[in-house]
């Protein structure tokens, strides 16, 4: 038990410091579902603590119960089995309470957190076992306490968690714009409010956002529709991004073959599209090589000049609605006004593009 505890507890670690300082975890680069998990607002608790941090209070406690626990006088080993019970409770359900998470409210799975939960898990049954072998009493009244701190940790959650999320802003000065001639247009083109969508194809929380934009033009009865206008988060060929570690690497050149394909053949473009949605984020080359078997002439189709002049008005966009140097996208830019999203579903985000749009 002490070995398994101690590998969640350093994997509850790893998980805390990521959610304070940001730093990557390796295979959990911009675009994977681990990172949709990791910055999604349920990895926080009241919008700040971050709920590994929970996890390695839980895990530290058990560790040292079960290291001092035959040092103990009778007593304190009874009142100590209860502990360790309720705490066991706690992880057991709380494991099961995230993992729900993902499923359900994030659509996508972490595999350090899985990781974590399942250990969690298991080490949460081993010490119920373990008390049931010391003689500890109550167990199961013990246990259930901890499934019901579990229970309130949801509930706390669930009604403290905002269902949808954004940062705000306005320009003064008039900005570049598209035509829904231009790029591919979600709903109808000729809706009284056309919006225009900043994304990166690697951005994972750019396709969750992407993906529900159908459903929140049936939403609002056709009456928007939004302009999907790809950017880059490189630092390759976006000079806005903050310098560090590049996390988009290679989305310049997913950028111009989306342009390309569009370009040229705007059916080949759907597919493109949906194949690419459709599925874990693919890697640059199996993207490159699904538009080469949908445009053979692609090389020729990239030197088009029209792919320098829309990425460079793309950019310009995202340059001019970047506050402070943040790089957030996805955006939304209607007139003068830019807006990054969060949502849970389709109506949320519908009701969060009402009211930017109105």
């Amino acid at each position: 038990m002490v070995s398994l505890g101690t590998i969640v507890l350093i994997l509850s670690t790893v998980l805390c410091i990521h959610a304070l300082s940001g730093h990557g975890l390796i295979g959990c680069q911009a675009g994977t579902s681990c990172s949709q998990v990791l910055g999604s607002r349920w990895s926080f608790l009241l919008g700040s603590i971050p709920v590994s941090a929970l996890a390695m209070g839980a895990y530290t406690a058990l560790l040292l119960c079960i290291l001092y626990f035959d040092r103990l006088e009778p007593d304190l080993q009874r009142f100590t089995g209860r502990i360790m019970l309720v705490i066991a409770g706690a992880v057991f359900g709380s494991a099961i309470w995230f993992i729900r998470l993902q499923k359900s409210m994030i659509h996508a799975f972490c595999p350090y957190c899985m990781t974590a939960h399942f250990l969690g898990m298991v080490l949460a049954l081993l010490v119920f076992i373990w008390c049931i072998r010391r003689g500890v009493t109550l167990r199961a009244l013990h246990f259930g306490i901890g499934l019901v701190l579990a229970i309130a940790l949801a509930v706390l959650q669930a009604l403290t968690t905002p269902r949808t999320l954004s940062e705000r802003g306005f320009v003064q000065e008039e900005l570049p714009s598209f035509t829904t001639s231009e790029l591919p247009v979600i709903g109808k083109s000729d809706a009284p409010t056309v919006i225009t969508l900043l994304f990166d194809w690697q951005c994972s929380h750019c396709r969750h956002i992407h993906l529900m934009l159908p459903d929140v033009v049936r939403e609002l009865h056709d009456s928007v529709a939004f302009i999907c206008c790809p950017v880059s988060l490189s630092q390759e060929c976006n000079p806005y991004v903050p310098y560090g570690t590049d996390l988009f690497a290679g989305s310049c050149d997913l950028m111009r073959m989306g342009l390309a394909l569009w370009r040229t053949d705007r059916s080949a473009f759907l597919e493109y599209e949906t194949w690419f949605l459709g599925r874990a984020l693919p890697s640059v080359a199996e993207a490159g090589e699904k538009a080469r078997e949908l445009v053979p002439d692609l090389e020729s189709a990239l030197q088009d000049p029209w792919i320098d002049s829309c990425t460079l008005k793309a950019l310009e966009l995202f340059g001019r609605t970047s506050v402070n140097g943040k790089a957030a996208i996805p955006r939304f830019i209607y007139g003068g006004r830019w807006l990054v999203p969060d949502a849970d579903d389709a109506p949320s985000l519908a009701a969060l593009i009402r009211s930017f749009a109105q």
